[in-house]
């Protein structure tokens, strides 16, 4: 999965598989983390968001199953 740079103090690069609904976050402490069952439509609004790390914590951490990368 290509990785995009982030302009956010927590969040690094992201990523995103439309065929899976994965999502791979590379967090700016050096861990990488995939998130699954991430709609097209959320991560649409993810990519508008004005802050991601704050969108990531309230619509993504702990509401989609997560595993370290």
């Amino acid at each position: 999965m290509k990785m995009h740079a982030a302009r956010s103090s927590l969040i690094a690069s992201y990523g995103y598989d439309p065929a899976t609904g994965d999502m791979d976050i590379a967090f700016s402490s050096g861990s990488t983390w995939r998130y699954s069952g991430v709609t097209m439509d959320l991560f649409t609004r993810f990519l508008q968001a004005p802050s991601k790390g704050k969108f990531f914590i309230a619509e993504i951490k702990g509401k989609h199953a997560e595993s370290k990368q």
